[in-house]
């Protein structure tokens, strides 16, 4: 049987949890998490490059975009968790990803959403390379083996395009841009200490994710401003509670900070669906999310807190009721969408 794209995407997404477990463990377990994240990296590559010669399916445009946001949750939570990365870099990325994804929906039903652009595609690379960097720092903070990668990914860089170039006559702007990162990434580890060197790198993959989210929302803004205040109210009521949910993150107990990375991922995943729906002029139940199941939830704590429980039992339970919501909506969705996975585009 011919291996497809989308089933290298759907392995891709099984296998994120991996890294999730191995970031709270030791150097072993950190380098581990780190070879996995270069294999999980590769294969978002070899799938796009099979899309691309066999073509791209409907499933495949659904799929791939949201085992790239699943990764940047159970990735940037943990790094947030551990204290690696402060919390005014982690949430605005959040917000970037679902804000823009929630924006499209606005967008004329003919041009099939926007098409993904050059410095997206490279936003995703910077947020996988810039993680791994920054663990990879965290977990060697001598800086010698940050230096030793970027110095070799830096001359196979310059390798390839040395290349390219004589067999072409062209060098890429992606790979002019891969050489400009790679500088930057070297000379920052060189001269700073391992806390600041992640400071950094994660400043550059929140400044890079902002600037390509404002692509999108130039292109998306007229359009929702045309839908009148009730776009405003829908985009407000989509986004309120996974943001809500990461910005409990610090005062949530540790035993329910899992919690948060399954419902980010479950988010993604059902804003991926929901995505899809309105895409293919198929039935949207979103509304019922944000009329009933995002009030209920965020109304429950203010009675739970009414009955004088504590406010992490409060955060705790929250956690948990999201959870299910959230797992109980994503169900519903894959269940009346049922068609999408029933195409012979997996199989």
């Amino acid at each position: 049987m011919k291996i497809k794209a989308n089933q290298i995407t759907a392995l891709r997404i099984l296998l994120l949890p991996l890294p999730l477990f191995l970031f709270y463990g030791g150097t072993a377990a950190r380098f581990a998490a780190l070879i996995i994240l270069t294999l999980l990296g590769l294969t978002d590559y070899l799938d796009g490059l099979m899309a691309r010669k066999d073509g791209v399916t409907t499933l495949g445009k659904l799929l791939d975009p949201i085992a790239d946001k699943i990764f940047i949750a159970v990735t940037l939570v943990p790094l947030a968790d551990l204290n690696i990365l402060p919390m005014w870099i982690v949430w605005p990325i959040f917000l970037r990803e679902f804000l823009v994804t929630e924006m499209r929906r606005f967008m004329p039903p003919d041009t099939k959403g926007l098409r993904v652009t050059e410095l997206a595609k490279l936003k995703t690379t910077i947020q996988m390379v810039g993680v791994g960097l920054i663990l990879l720092t965290d977990t060697f903070p001598d800086r010698l083996i940050t230096i030793s990668f970027l110095s070799g990914l830096f001359l196979a860089t310059i390798f390839l395009g040395i290349t390219i170039y004589f067999k072409t006559g062209l060098m890429s702007s992606r790979l002019k841009s891969a050489i400009v990162f790679e500088v930057v990434g070297l000379l920052t580890a060189v001269i700073f200490p391992a806390p600041k060197i992640n400071l950094i790198y994660g400043v550059i993959v929140l400044g890079i994710t902002l600037v390509s989210g404002l692509q999108y929302v130039k292109a998306c803004l007229p359009h929702v401003i045309q839908a009148g205040k009730e776009a405003f109210f829908h985009l407000a009521w989509s986004i309120v509670l996974p943001l809500l949910v990461l910005g409990l993150l610090p005062a949530a107990p540790s035993s329910t900070h899992l919690l948060v990375v399954l419902i980010l991922a479950i988010e993604f995943a059902a804003q991926g669906i929901d995505m899809w729906a309105v895409q293919e002029n198929k039935v949207d139940i979103s509304d019922i999310k944000k009329q009933y199941m995002v009030p209920g939830l965020i109304l429950a704590p203010v009675l739970i807190i009414s009955l004088g429980v504590r406010m992490t039992d409060v955060i705790s339970w929250f956690l948990i009721l999201t959870s299910a919501a959230s797992l109980a909506y994503l169900a519903a969705d894959i269940r009346l969408h049922r068609e999408l996975f029933s195409r012979g585009e997996f199989f």
